[in-house]
């Protein structure tokens, strides 16, 4: 039998307003696929504008409206909304809204992207989000780009 989360069940970590459950992590998938369900609270940064050389990426929303910015237009994403990222394209995304979001996102192939979010939420609890320095080298190692406009981890703008 494969892997089965009953809801509420599956690992998770949170950094800072984000929680991040871990549905399909890239060991169970040889690190083909990694698959996320996130949590982002009413007024919540996500990612600021970066790319990945290898990794495409997708969003589909189920509750709330997330905000996406791809290639330079801002778009509202709400709920059955899908969006796929290819490998280089320029992207960011936040809650903008009063309300909370959740929505599914994966990577393919995942390259351990799980360390990806226990070293933000590491950084989160030493209140170093904003600690450049580490955030680049943390997105180095983890296939992600910061790009020229990348505010931190903090907004759209």
């Amino acid at each position: 039998m494969g892997q089965v989360y009953r809801a509420g069940g599956a690992p998770s970590v949170t950094i800072g307003g984000m929680r991040v459950h871990y549905l399909a992590r890239s060991g169970a998938t040889r690190d083909a696929l990694g698959i996320y369900r996130v949590e982002l609270a009413p007024r919540s940064p996500g990612a600021g504008l970066h790319r990945h050389a290898r990794l495409t990426e997708t969003f589909e929303v189920h509750t709330g409206r997330l905000t996406v910015r791809i290639e330079g237009h801002t778009l509202e994403l709400g709920p059955g909304d899908f969006v796929l990222i290819p490998p280089d394209q320029p992207h960011a995304f936040a809650n903008r809204g009063d309300e909370p979001v959740r929505f599914t996102l994966s990577f393919t192939p995942a390259l351990a992207r799980e360390g990806f979010f226990e070293g933000l939420a590491e950084l989160a609890a030493a209140d170093r989000l904003g600690d450049e320095a580490a955030m680049d080298a943390l997105m180095a190692r983890y296939d992600q780009e910061p790009l020229e406009g990348f505010s931190g981890w903090s907004s759209l703008d």
